[in-house]
């Protein structure tokens, strides 16, 4: 290996100072120049490039003791010239031109480093494939900065040297020095009056201002049941009224009563039952049962109004990578079940939307024509997913992250502070052929590293104060009543979870344990070490470290991308992107995915692949097999 041949290599660097060699960073430097010229880098060329590359200095420098940073990259433009990679060579030759006046112009580094932030918003913003509004282009120039300054600036450099080699994935990195929180469960209420609904959306829309990556609404059926059931009350009362006076009874019946026994009604069909008892005779018994069915039709349409209002705002007010998610509970009152149907009408007759996912909560005792309602809707690709009620308190968001009930306190208003992941296929690749203890040890620092980059990003949040946010900290978040104006929002977020991810962990396992019959063994072993750490974490630090594996595409992606360009890429595999543990196919069955996913108090989701040739029939039985295991979350993949 490489990394052997050159063990001991001490590279000088222009300062004079001396670093440990390491090739990561010529594999880094190589795809850099690649995507200067390529939107789609193909990992096979930076590869070719930096295996040449490494064999050059595995010849020249393995008896030397050091070398200076500017032989490894004149090195690196001899080999694209040599490779035939001609607007690569110049892309890299240019950069470094740049990059040498910019520090002649500059005498801090950091001022240096901080006009490659000016190059990349004329790179990125004002890139024309994306067809990017004045609007956008201003959210671009924003996101580049932040990121920029964020790399310049506030994280440490070995966490950015971590994230640029593929070792790490920060998730929040373009917002890190913002004090966005990632993922916020809205604690949030609903008053009876239609002004009240406008408060709700309007409240929505402007939280996720503050909120990077999702929001969720858990249970809106129940937040919307207390309006439905105050806007029932209310129309029967005049409904009542109107026909009682219509027929000249008003005058004759205790109107007062009524209005009592109406107020006293916690279910619409409760009604009739509570007023009978006050019917004089037969005629002012089918009067009030006129007034309750036309009631009942009022509130129907109301409930039509409510959702339909809710989901075209949020789609209306879409904003790119920035989710909406609501729950509806498995709740079987009339209320309930009225407004579940009402999200399932929509989806089904509405067009996809992006950013808003709905989560349909079931259980054993789920009615089979919901199940069959929601199955409809995963079958057409509609941006859904299923939680199957379990005796733990849990949330879900789309990504697979999850806020537990913790120390008796409710996940609803609760958060998920900030993420980073580990790049376990990484690990695995730089311990093949070498000890199980060598893996392991790579395994301790590299979640050591993790650890002290979420308290950083954490300590960053929390010294923010409640006049850094407009909305987010005025009754949206469990316990923020407890917050004085001026003070730090340290002490409110600290009821909110740290996330570490686990990427790559298929891949971890198949590189380190060949013996198919020993896998899952090593994949419990390994993840009970890993929460083990992650519990003495939550000790040390008095946070709440979770343990998650993130479902986004965007950065498995990334980590594979930059590891084929270091390893190469495995001919047999025809993945572009690290793939979920749940397609190991050691794991076999749900009952055994069940049990790991009690591994991942952070969250993960088991996602069910929905193509155009499923039919409802198999679903629904997918369905019915998952919910006899310990599984609480499964998402639907499309064929896109």
């Amino acid at each position: 290996m490489w990394n052997e041949a050159l063990e001991g290599l001490v590279v000088v660097k222009r300062s004079g100072q001396r670093v440990e060699f390491n090739a990561s960073k010529i594999s880094v430097a190589i795809r850099k120049a690649f995507e200067a010229v390529y939107e789609d880098v193909d990992e096979t060329s930076v590869f070719k490039v930096f295996e040449k590359v490494l064999s050059v200095m595995n010849n020249d420098y393995k008896e030397r003791k050091t070398v200076n940073v500017e032989d490894i990259q004149d090195l690196i433009e001899t080999t694209l010239k040599e490779l035939k990679f001609k607007d690569v060579y110049t892309a890299f030759h240019d950069y470094r031109l740049r990059r040498a006046a910019s520090r002649k112009a500059f005498d801090e580094k950091h001022q240096h480093k901080f006009v490659k932030a000016i190059e990349k918003v004329q790179e990125q913003a004002y890139s024309q494939k994306d067809n990017l509004t004045p609007s956008d282009i201003v959210n671009k120039f924003g996101q580049i900065i932040s990121r920029e300054y964020t790399k310049s600036y506030t994280l440490d450099a070995k966490y950015i040297r971590a994230m640029e080699e593929g070792s790490i994935y920060i998730h929040d990195l373009d917002y890190f020095p913002l004090g966005y929180i990632s993922h916020l469960n809205l604690k949030v209420s609903i008053k009876e009056s239609d002004e009240h609904l406008d408060e709700f959306i309007s409240q929505l829309i402007n939280v996720r201002k503050e909120v990077s990556d999702e929001i969720v609404i858990s249970n809106i059926d129940l937040i919307l049941k207390n309006q439905v059931l105050n806007m029932y009350r209310k129309n029967l009362k005049d409904y009542l009224n109107r026909y009682l006076t219509m027929h000249g009874f008003i005058d004759f019946i205790p109107i007062k009563k009524y209005y009592e026994a109406i107020d006293k009604t916690e279910n619409i069909d409760d009604a009739m039952e509570e007023l009978k008892s006050l019917c004089v005779n037969k005629l002012v018994e089918e009067v009030v049962e006129y007034a309750i069915n036309d009631s009942k039709r009022a509130t129907k349409k109301f409930i039509t109004y409510a959702v339909e209002k809710i989901l075209n705002m949020l789609r209306i007010n879409q904003k790119p990578r920035s989710f909406v998610t609501m729950s509806i509970s498995d709740n079987k009152d009339p209320v309930s079940l009225e407004i579940k149907d009402e999200f399932i009408s929509f989806l089904r007759n509405n067009p996809y939307i992006e950013t808003v996912h709905v989560i349909f909560k079931t259980s054993h005792y789920t009615n089979d024509t919901v199940i069959t309602d929601i199955v409809g809707l995963a079958t057409n690709n509609k941006n859904i997913s299923i939680q199957f009620v379990r005796e733990s308190e849990r949330e879900y968001f789309r990504d697979s992250i999850c806020l537990s009930k913790d120390d008796g306190i409710s996940p609803i208003g609760r958060m998920c502070v900030t993420a980073t992941s580990i790049n376990m296929a990484r690990l695995a690749l730089k311990s093949k052929n070498k000890t199980r203890e060598d893996f392991y040890k790579k395994l301790d620092n590299m979640l050591e590293l993790t650890k002290n980059e979420l308290m950083l990003s954490f300590e960053t949040i929390g010294n923010k104060s409640k006049e850094n946010y407009d909305v987010l900290f005025r009754g949206n978040i469990v316990g923020d009543e407890r917050l004085e104006e001026g003070q730090k929002i340290r002490k409110i977020i600290k009821a909110g979870t740290i996330n570490i991810g686990l990427i790559g962990l298929k891949d971890c396992i198949l590189n380190l344990e060949k013996d198919e019959t020993k896998q899952y063994k090593f994949l419990v072993e390994l993840l009970e070490y890993i929460r083990k750490k992650c519990n003495q974490f939550s000790e040390d630090a008095k946070l709440n470290f979770k343990l998650f594996e993130p479902s986004g595409i965007q950065s498995r992606k990334y980590l594979m991308k930059i590891d084929k360009s270091i390893y190469g890429c495995d001919k047999s595999k025809k993945e572009e992107t690290y793939e979920l543990i749940h397609t190991a196919r050691f794991i076999d069955g749900y009952k055994k995915l069940g049990e790991i996913q009690k591994y991942f108090n952070g969250g993960i989701s088991i996602p069910i692949k929905v193509t155009n040739k499923t039919t409802s029939k198999k679903v629904i039985e997918l369905i019915s097999e998952i919910n006899k295991t310990d599984i609480e979350h499964v998402t639907f993949e499309g064929d896109s």
